[in-house]
Order: C-alpha cells, then sequence, then structure tokens
C-alpha cells in the first residue's frame, strides 16, 4: 500500500480490533449491501450533482480501483468515504461498496457515530434519488430522546470559556454568535439544513433548534441524532482543551477505543 493509501482507516482500525471483523465492520458490510442499489441504477452525473450540491460532500477517486467514491467531511478531518465498485463487466459480476475513514481527528470519533452520521447522509440521498416528497414538520416539543442526550451532556459546557468558542466553532467547521449572556453555535450538516446549539451561560442550559429550507426534508429522528452527533463533537474538544478538568464519564465515551486505549 502507498503512503497515501495508509491515512485512510477501517471501521475495524477505529474500534481497536486486531483479527475478527468489528460489530461495527460488520455493520457496515450490511449498509452497503443495502445502499449499493443506489449507485447501480444511477448515473455518475446526477449522483455528483446531488453529492456536491445538497449533501455538500465530494465525488472523488481514491486510487483503490474503485469507480468512484463518496466522500462526506462531517467535520473538519472527520472524513468518511464511500468506495463503490461496479464488476458488471468482469467475469463475477456484482457491484459492491466498501467504507474507509480519514482525517486527523477521525480516529477520535468512536464508530457508532461515524455510522450513524453516514446512515444519516445515505438516508438523505435515497430520499433525493427517488424524489421523495414526504415532509416532517418540526415539533414543538423535543423528542425523549434529544431532552435525554441534552440533559446527560449539558454539564461539561460550563466549562468553555468565551475566548475558545471561536475555536470550537473552527473544529466543529461552523460559526459561533456570542451575545451578553449566552452563545449560538450554528453547523450546516447539509445544503439548507442548519443545527443550531445555545447556551445560556448564566442558568447553564444547552438548548437545540433546527433551521434552513430544508428542515422539513430530513425526518425528526435524523434530525436529533445529527444534533446528538453535533454535540458529541463539542464535548470531544471540550475535553481535549481543558485535560486538567476533571469531566464526567459520558465525555470519554464519545471518544473511539483505538484513542482511549493509545491515551
Amino acid at each position: 500500500m502507498s503512503q497515501n493509501k495508509k491515512k485512510y482507516k477501517t471501521a475495524q482500525e477505529i474500534d481497536g480490533f486486531t483479527g475478527i471483523k468489528s460489530p461495527h465492520a460488520r455493520e457496515l458490510h450490511e449498509i452497503g449491501k443495502r445502499k449499493v442499489g443506489l449507485f447501480v441504477k444511477e448515473k455518475k452525473r446526477r449522483i455528483k450533482i446531488i453529492i456536491e450540491v445538497e449533501l455538500l460532500g465530494n465525488l472523488e477517486n481514491l486510487g483503490f480501483d474503485e469507480d468512484y467514491t463518496l466522500t462526506f467531511e462531517f467535520f473538519p478531518e472527520v472524513r468518511s468515504h464511500l468506495l463503490y465498485t461496479n464488476y458488471e463487466d468482469e467475469a463475477f459480476g456484482g457491484a459492491e461498496a466498501k467504507f474507509l475513514f480519514s482525517g486527523d481527528w477521525v480516529a477520535w470519533v468512536p464508530t457508532e457515530d461515524l455510522i450513524g452520521l453516514l446512515e444519516a447522509s445515505l438516508d438523505y440521498l435515497e430520499d433525493i434519488l427517488n424524489d421523495a416528497r414526504e415532509v416532517y414538520p418540526l415539533s414543538p416539543e423535543k423528542s425523549d430522546l434529544l431532552k435525554q442526550s441534552i440533559k446527560q451532556r449539558a454539564d461539561p459546557f460550563v466549562h468553555l470559556k468565551s475566548e475558545h468558542l471561536e475555536d470550537l466553532a473552527s473544529f466543529i467547521g461552523g460559526k459561533v454568535a456570542q451575545k451578553d449572556k449566552s452563545w449560538e453555535l450554528s453547523k450546516t450538516f447539509f445544503q439548507g439544513f442548519n443545527i443550531i446549539l445555545v447556551y445560556d451561560v448564566g442558568n447553564r442550559r444547552l438548548d437545540i433548534r433546527y433551521e434552513g429550507e430544508k428542515v422539513i426534508k430530513i425526518n425528526n429522528y435524523v434530525r436529533d441524532s445529527l444534533g446528538i452527533f453535533l454535540i458529541n463533537h463539542c464535548l470531544r474538544f471540550i475535553s481535549i482543551t481543558y485535560p486538567e478538568i476533571k469531566m464526567p464519564k459520558i465525555v470519554g465515551q464519545m471518544f473511539s477505543y483505538s484513542y482511549l486505549k493509545s491515551h
């Protein structure tokens, strides 16, 4: 393998498994089997337009003899790649989708989050390819999943100092707006779909909301999942930025096994 190819990691490596396949590697294999049909029946040109315009990703070639690769950079230096190869002209036939990961910070992220981000993106891609017209209005009430997740993850945000908010915004690939007694952190995951984290400094209260013209095209579970993944990435930043502070146990769960093992 060339030096260039060595920068790509498998789920197995991020999970810290050797020998037998990790459960997450097997899960990705199943996702590839379910989703590969999307690329068999669609023209590359249409997929490229949707990936680059709607999902803010890239269609490229990584040099693994694939037909093409879909690359999603969910956060700076946290990239997931779906490698699509169609063997229809060869003796054994068929097509397959494989997954790799790259970026300086990708090995920090547990495979559960990487898979969740991938599935959300591929599900949205499938909806667009199928011209799905279903809409998902925003509920005035947060789901139990989101409320519980915010409650579990809110405490470490008290340690964030105002002078580090711009660094946090760069870390998540978003923007920050500071006010007198609060700050807002915004992140665009897909074209027309933004997630805003709001932190009330005085009351030590974390909240979340969704904005954008495409927000009703994202189903409720995916919206909440992406919001939780964003909070998770913020917790990674807080942990790394303030290593001297003892964090709640849940912060350790935000990191991959391979990262925890090496540190």
